[in-house]
């Protein structure tokens, strides 16, 4: 059997196995409630396996150890390392923060949560509209996923962008959370398998210890080894790969895709060992983007960032092999692109069609009849999101023939690091801080949207190129806003406080 027969028949395989569980989730998918979050009683170790599938993408099997080869080990060290311990981080802190408070509010999304929060119809909705964003993530999913299935397939690059669309699409929105925690499983386990054959790869470059291996690497170009690569536009100072790397990976975790995962589970018992299985596989994805440095050693220079992992696949891998290794990247992919659709639909429907939905049955005089506003509105999410499928398709196809920054990379980060950038201190300061005004949280927000468009926009320094430095520059500035806000809040009620017990003190000796 030749190889390309071989892809066809394990994808065709893996498409029967997908289909079935959609349709098996299908039937236990009626409500928004149980599209978005399920039944509450799914596994914690299935969730977890769904998390670091979802949080690991096609970026860190494809996109990041290319940005690895081109920049060596401070790409390493940004990506894999100071990235890493801020997910980590940022689950920790914020996971059972988010499950207890969604649960006391019946929060189903991340903007449905911060408009309960803050009792803010209009936050609820601004969060909605900006999660929009989210479709520069899925075109960098898209990207990375065609140029895989080229390899495999032999089929042009549109060819592979519209399967993908076809194929994922549809399942995700029949059937929602009961069956994307199940494929993510499947796709976590085949991703695991895949993760140990590319790490291994590259045993053979270790012979003679660690160190004998960076020399090598620093005879090919000694840019390539050190804490940071001035030569490089993303790791040129340690602010670049380390503080602005770890603020945006504790960050990320405000994802939408992310942190509504603690929201499947059924009590905080479970949280731990769902915490446990996602970070644990979550460390062994990472280890995918030594593969940036292994292909210094074999593919040529100047190898295009995005094809570097593909490349490397190609040449390094039996042709059955690769084939194998190649169906666990896709796999890397269709995970994240689930999560992905799963929250845009969730968000649409929750947070957008139900409230509009309500204001207008309000408006006739009627009743309003929540079980048939909330399929109604599924409805309309599942249009929204099959027409989003075309407008990805043609933002996909622009990034093939002319990605942004060298990498479709970079144009998804500006896409999804605006949004996280918005609601990270609201959601910070609203998890663990009371007296929070709603006036605040809305200031904060549009402090972070101004700081990261505005140095992007204005060209504000010399890493206005770098989505990271922006992100984290609007992250700490939202911060200060609502953090020096909420202390003169506080000032001013002691300050009033004071001033009332002096006025009534005053008031008993004149008496």
């Amino acid at each position: 059997m030749s190889a390309t027969a071989f892809a066809w028949l394990l994808l065709g395989l893996y498409a029967a196995v997908t289909i079935w569980l959609a349709l098996r989730g299908a039937r236990r998918t009626r409500t928004i409630e149980s599209f978005a979050v399920g039944s509450r009683a799914l596994p914690p170790s299935l969730v977890g396996l769904s998390l670091a599938a979802q949080l690991t993408s096609v970026a860190t099997f494809v996109v990041n150890p290319g940005l690895v080869y081109a920049y060596g080990t401070p790409g390493l060290l940004g990506l894999a390392g100071a990235a890493s311990l801020g997910i980590i981080s940022g689950l920790i802190v914020l996971s059972k923060a988010f499950r207890a408070a969604g649960q006391r509010e019946q929060a189903l999304t991340i903007p449905g949560w911060l408009g309960a929060r803050y009792k803010s119809k209009g936050l609820q909705v601004g969060f909605a509209a900006l999660s929009l964003l989210l479709i520069t993530f899925v075109v960098m999913i898209l990207v990375a996923m065609a140029y895989v299935l080229v390899k495999l397939l032999g089929i042009p690059g549109w060819a592979a962008l519209a399967g993908v669309i076809l194929f994922v699409f549809p399942y995700v929105l029949l059937g929602g959370v009961n069956t994307s925690v199940y494929t993510n499983s499947v796709q976590a386990l085949i991703m695991v398998g895949v993760a140990v054959a590319l790490i291994a790869s590259g045993y053979a470059h270790f012979s003679g210890g660690l160190s004998a291996m960076l020399e090598r690497l620093s005879a090919i170009d000694a840019r390539l080894v050190g804490l940071v690569n001035e030569s490089s536009p993303y790791f040129r100072t340690l602010l670049e790969v380390y503080a602005c790397n770890f603020i945006v990976g504790f960050a990320l975790v405000c994802q939408p895709h992310v942190l509504t995962k603690s929201l499947y589970l059924r009590d905080e018992k479970q949280v731990n060992r769902y915490l446990g299985t996602a970070i644990l596989v979550g460390l062994v994805f990472a280890g995918v983007m030594l593969v940036g440095l292994y292909s210094r050693f074999v593919l040529p220079a100047g190898t295009r960032i995005d094809l570097v992992v593909p490349t490397y696949i190609q040449t390094q891998f039996s042709p059955l092999v690769r084939v194998i290794i190649g169906v666990g990247v896709l796999c890397a992919g269709l995970s994240t692109l689930e999560g992905l659709l799963l929250a845009l639909s969730a968000t649409l429907a929750a947070d957008l069609f139900r409230p509009m939905l309500r204001r207008k049955a309000e408006r006739a005089g009627a009743a309003v009849d929540e079980e048939a506003v909330g399929r109604q509105s599924l409805r309309y999410a599942r249009v929204a999101i099959a027409a989003s499928a075309v407008v990805s398709f043609v933002l996909a196809l622009g990034q093939m023939r002319n990605p942004s920054g060298g990498s479709v990379a970079i144009f998804a980060q500006y896409g999804i690091y605006c949004v996280f950038s918005a609601s990270f201190a609201p959601m910070l300061f609203g998890l663990f801080v009371r007296d929070v005004p709603r006036a605040l949280a809305v200031a904060s927000a549009i402090t972070a949207l101004v700081v990261y468009l505005g140095m992007s926009l204005a060209k504000i320094s010399s890493y206005a190129n770098n989505p990271a430095v922006l992100s984290a520059c609007a992250i700490l500035a939202s911060l200060a806003v609502i953090g020096v806000g909420v202390a003169v809040v506080r000032l001013r009620a002691r300050l009033g406080a004071a001033h009332r017990a002096g006025a009534r003190r005053v008031e008993g000796v004149n008496v």
